[in-house]
């Protein structure tokens, strides 16, 4: 029985009834007498403190709550029973348990007068839960504040109604305004109907709305806050309180200018050394073509003329002098080996079928391909028509596939190849598919030398390259040619150079 002997000793069962009821109440519950002394306590009391209730029953609030004096308490009852309020009283104070541990407690006194005896029935609440809930959110407080004080980016607070409840330093300096000032108004009210105010607030009224984070870039010409052009990137994310209910919007703006115009920089950069590859790739073709033409017409001439005159050597003296004559038909097999290994090195430089059109270059690096392969079977389909290009994209285009052959000779172990070249209105698409062994591409590297340049002339050309290949399944290269499109040249280059 968790009555004191004090009480009367034979219960009713109404009061029987409000025991069990007390007892199965989640907070502790005192019924303390005017001398300050528990006069009842329910299981939870004596579950949170670790005393039994007879020892409790033995006790007074000091024992439990040595910052409460007799007096002090019963000044208290008195004081809140005075107010017109009511006679209720809360506070947090600490009990100490049994072991000795403080434990924070939340009371509700409710003081009252039984038969001319001061009275207080107490209903406690263990707080451990609560208090160390808020010594964390205070560590995270902390740490937020001095993560955001000490942020570049500007961070900013607005409940639901678009009033800051607070902004970080950054943000102050960036408005030129006081914590004072901003705190509980709106931008509006402050700025005005600026742009970024607009922008602000568009974007928090959407995370209002959907309840999920949103952002977006500004570009301000002639800011009125800076003077000058400014890009800003504002993200704004909702903040929930424990019921999930939206309490409030952070936005947090990054003055992005300088990292628009290195990004700017390097874009040009990018295309600099494009136009620069590009005119290198134009300059080195021409290279080719010259040196091929040279290669053929002046040095093919003298070893024909060389030639000629081994063969007149050996109508005029060979006849009476067998030791010469084999050593003229000799000579005369060297230079035909000579003359031949001449024409290969010009036409691997750059081929004169190439003069002729793309469809006549590409039937015969076709024939080339099949010379060379045995049992592999290579197929041209060109239209009719010959596909009319300039020099630059039959060169292009040649230089592609022929790429591509090379790199099926190498690893494909094909028994088909196609070569298909098909006309469109605005464009030429040029595919080179084979029934190989194929590779997986997102394993291949992007920056294997081969497949690197075959992109980079598509590119060139205003056009794209796209190498679409699986394990066992074979290889299609495609390139795509837009017949509009207006290529770089030298005075782009100079133009970017300034």
């Amino acid at each position: 029985m968790q009555f004191s002997e004090r009480q009367l000793k034979t219960s009713s069962e109404p009061l029987k009834l409000v025991e069990f009821a007390l007892n199965m109440v989640r907070d502790a519950v005192f019924l303390i007498d005017s001398q300050t002394r528990f006069f009842y306590v329910n299981d939870e009391a004596c579950r949170i403190l670790g005393y039994s209730s007879k020892e409790l029953l033995e006790m007074s609030v000091s024992d439990i709550d040595p910052g409460w004096s007799k007096e002090d308490i019963l000044a208290m009852w008195r004081r809140v029973r005075g107010q017109s309020s009511g006679g209720s009283y809360s506070f947090e104070t600490y009990h100490k348990s049994k072991q000795g541990e403080m434990i924070p407690v939340e009371v509700s006194s409710n003081p009252f007068i039984y038969e001319e005896g001061d009275y207080s029935m107490c209903v406690v609440k263990d707080i451990r839960e609560r208090k160390h809930l808020e010594q964390m959110a205070h560590v995270r407080e902390q740490e937020f504040r001095v993560l955001v004080e000490n942020s570049p980016d500007m961070v900013v607070r607005f409940d639901t109604n678009l009033k800051c409840q607070y902004a970080n330093p950054a943000a102050l300096r960036h408005l030129h305004l006081s914590a004072e000032e901003l705190r509980g108004r709106t931008l509006r009210e402050l700025l005005g109907d600026l742009p970024c105010v607009q922008h602000i607030e568009r974007l928090i009224r959407e995370v209002i709305v959907s309840q999920i984070e949103a952002e977006g870039e500004l570009v301000e010409s002639d800011s009125p806050l800076t003077g000058g052009t400014i890009i800003n990137h504002t993200r704004c994310v909702p903040e929930f309180d424990q019921h999930g209910c939206l309490v409030s919007v952070m936005v947090v703006g990054r003055d992005i200018t300088a990292i628009h115009y290195a990004e700017k920089k390097l874009e040009d950069s990018h295309m600099r050394l494009r136009l620069l590859a590009q005119q290198r790739e134009v300059s080195r073709e021409e290279e080719r073509k010259r040196i091929a033409r040279e290669i053929h017409d002046e040095l093919g001439q003298h070893l024909t003329s060389l030639r000629m005159g081994i063969s007149l050597l050996r109508i005029q003296f060979s006849k009476d002098n067998p030791q010469l004559h084999e050593r003229v038909v000799h000579l005369m097999g060297l230079a035909d080996k000579t003359i031949q290994v001449v024409r290969n090195v010009a036409t691997r430089l750059r081929p004169n079928v190439l003069d002729m059109g793309l469809t006549p270059a590409l039937e015969w690096l076709r024939d080339e391909f099949i010379s060379r392969h045995i049992g592999c079977c290579c197929r041209l389909i060109a239209p009719e028509q010959e596909v009319r290009l300039n020099d630059e994209q039959a060169t292009a285009a040649f230089r592609v596939a022929q790429e591509s052959l090379t790199n099926i000779s190498r690893h494909a172990q094909a028994t088909e190849v196609i070569i298909l070249i098909v006309r469109h209105t605005n464009s030429v698409v040029l595919t080179v598919r084979d029934n190989g062994r194929g590779f997986d591409c997102e394993q291949r590297k992007d920056n294997a030398f081969g497949l690197m340049s075959m992109r980079e002339r598509g590119r060139m050309l205003g056009g794209n390259v796209e190498i679409e290949s699986h394990p066992s399944v074979g290889t299609r290269v495609t390139l795509t040619i837009p017949l509009n499109q207006v290529t770089h040249n030298i005075e782009d280059l100079e133009s970017y150079n300034g």
